[in-house]
């Protein structure tokens, strides 16, 4: 009897150990806006803390061009690369304050440039912190033949002084309607579980999986917010299939806006825009890398970012896969004479 409980437990632990090994992983990645300077410059800069990692990016108030941040925070010591083009360019090195204070000395890279460094989160913003949960199933088999992976996020905005506007924003970007941080985690749960089983039980359970909606802070104010929420999915076949969706919304209302192109231009034909989109496409590519040139117009499908607006052309829109997502960036100034004056972007051309 003793020997045959003895194997009911280790089938038990086993069976208890496959079931745990398939459970969704849940973390959280917190979001900052921040202000402050490097040397005599200023910076504004977009930060998720996730434990010990840090990453974001920042621009420079003159340059308004976002440079890359990855590092890490350990016992308030922090240590970040900053990239531009993935080129490391420069390093930061300092501490956290418990006021929530970074500061410490910026290095370029060569070593040759130093400045002392200082910035904080901004909480005159309406929208200054917020978190995003992620859930995550990750599996290799044994044969090594194939992998599963589903990774979901969820956004819930910090609300301290419950406005129904800052609700209906977090509710509305990830589909997931909830607030409660632990219903959220059970309803990511739910979609990853539901992906596995989905996989598992269908005729292309013997390729790799992939699913993946990541989101990320491309533009914050006092009036807008914009969120890109990044899309994959491989299910088997030569490649899997991505695109970009931008989630603009009005920080008063909750509206969600930039949903069409007439909402940002005036006149999509105007010919001085067209060749002007045609220059910046061919900056990057030759107009044999398109179906046909000619007839590609502005895309309904834009961004806002500290600089201007990115407008992208989704996968097989106007060019081949290997082309993947295909944008182009217009500067404030570049764009102003092209803008609706009633749009609820004008505001960000007349500052």
């Amino acid at each position: 009897m003793k020997v045959f409980r003895i194997f009911y437990i280790l089938i038990f632990a086993l069976y208890a150990n496959i079931l745990f090994s398939q459970s969704p992983e849940i973390s959280y990645k917190k979001f900052y806006i921040c202000d402050g300077n490097i040397g005599e410059s200023q910076i504004s800069m977009y930060l998720y803390i996730d434990g010990t990692n840090i990453t974001g990016k920042y621009y420079y108030k003159t340059i308004n061009q976002f440079i890359y941040l990855k590092g890490s925070l350990y016992q308030n010591k922090l240590h970040i690369e900053e990239k531009v083009n993935n080129r490391i360019t420069g390093y930061f090195d300092g501490y956290l304050s418990d006021d929530f204070v970074f500061s410490g000395e910026w290095t370029s890279f060569d070593g040759n440039n130093k400045y002392d460094f200082k910035f904080s989160n901004n909480k005159t913003y309406p929208i200054n912190n917020l978190e995003i949960i992620t859930s995550s199933l990750e599996l290799d088999f044994d044969d090594g033949n194939k992998k599963f992976e589903s990774i979901k996020d969820a956004v819930i905005i910090k609300n301290e002084e419950n406005l129904n506007n800052l609700d209906r924003i977090s509710l509305d970007v990830d589909g997931i309607k909830s607030l409660n941080s632990n219903r959220v985690e059970y309803l990511l749960n739910n979609s990853v579980m539901d992906d596995y089983n989905t996989w598992k039980e269908s005729s292309y359970n013997e390729d790799d999986f992939f699913m993946r909606r990541e989101i990320n802070i491309s533009y914050l104010d006092d009036t807008i917010i914009s969120f890109s929420v990044y899309n994959y999915s491989y299910a088997g076949g030569m490649h899997g299939i991505y695109n970009a969706v931008p989630s603009i919304y009005l920080i008063s209302s909750g509206e969600r806006i930039g949903k069409n192109l007439s909402e940002l231009i005036e006149n999509k034909n105007d010919i001085e825009l067209i060749n002007l989109m045609r220059n910046k496409l061919l900056r990057n590519y030759t107009d044999k890398d398109f179906f046909d040139f000619y007839s590609i117009e502005l895309s309904d499908i834009y961004d806002i970012t500290p600089s201007g607006v990115k407008f992208i052309w989704p996968l097989y829109k106007i060019a081949g896969y290997a082309q993947g997502i295909i944008e182009i960036d217009f500067t404030y100034l570049e764009l102003k004479p092209f803008i609706r004056k009633d749009s609820k972007f004008w505001y960000l051309f007349n500052k």
